[in-house]
Formats: C-alpha cells, sequence, structure tokens
C-alpha cells in the first residue's frame, strides 16, 4: 500500500536529490517518468529546488512501483493547476488499469471524483434540514 500526500514536499528527505528519492524504494521506468512529465534535468536537483507540480510527479513516481497493490491518493493534486492535475492523474490510472492496482482516491472536489472513481462514498454528517423551509431570516 502506497500513500501519496497533498504536500510532497513532507513526504521526501529534503537532503537527497531527486534521484535519490526515487532510488529509495523500487526505481520507476522511464516510461512513467516521462508520462509524468518529469524531465531529466530534475534528478540532480534537491526537492526544494523544485516546483510543486514537478515535486508531486516526483512523489507520484516513486510510489507507483511493481509491489504496489493498493494507491491512497490524499487530495494528490489539489494545490496544483488544472493541466498539471489532467497530466498525472492521466498518468497514474494508466498506470493503476495497466497493473491492477486498487486506488482509493480521497478529495473534495466531487467533479474529479466522479471522473477517476468507480464508486463514490461521502463521509461526514447529513446536511441538517432546515426547519423552517419558507422562512427567509431566522430569530437568533
Amino acid at each position: 500500500m502506497q500513500l501519496i500526500f497533498q504536500n510532497p514536499e513532507l513526504a521526501v528527505n529534503p537532503r537527497w536529490r531527486v534521484r535519490q528519492i526515487l532510488q529509495e524504494g523500487q526505481p520507476p521506468n522511464s516510461t512513467l517518468l516521462e508520462e509524468l512529465g518529469v524531465s531529466p534535468t530534475w534528478l540532480d536537483r534537491y526537492p526544494h529546488e523544485l516546483i510543486g507540480g514537478e515535486l508531486q510527479r516526483i512523489a507520484v513516481a516513486r510510489v507507483l512501483n511493481p509491489t504496489t497493490q493498493y494507491l491512497i491518493a490524499d487530495e494528490m493534486t489539489a494545490m496544483l493547476d488544472a493541466n498539471t492535475q489532467a497530466l498525472i492523474w492521466h498518468a497514474v490510472l494508466d498506470y493503476i488499469r495497466t497493473h491492477h492496482i486498487g486506488l482509493l482516491a480521497i478529495s473534495h472536489e466531487f467533479a474529479l471524483l466522479k471522473r477517476v472513481c468507480d464508486r463514490i462514498h461521502k463521509i461526514g454528517p447529513p446536511p441538517v434540514p432546515n426547519p423552517h423551509p419558507h422562512s427567509l431570516t431566522s430569530n437568533l
């Protein structure tokens, strides 16, 4: 089971170069790195030298490997622009379908969940019904 957080800077060792971070588990194959848009020039940089979307791609590449059976994506792309979100989700979905990996996606973006999930379970308290549905004001 692998977990991808919203903030990749909290999931990597800031003293390691990206190449070493990717070698920590099973190194990703070059095809996955290409699909995620990982530039070979990033490999010799430190995490603080990458922007958020670049570092998130590294975090994703690090956890997608042959031993991964389940992936928990906790707001994985919430902080990224729409283009980077689409690129990462496309690569992740292709990988998990090809390698038969289970996915638990956690997000506040219902539209995203509808696109990437087969089933959606809403967690949280039910909405509180208005006791006076025709009233425009309340006396507090």
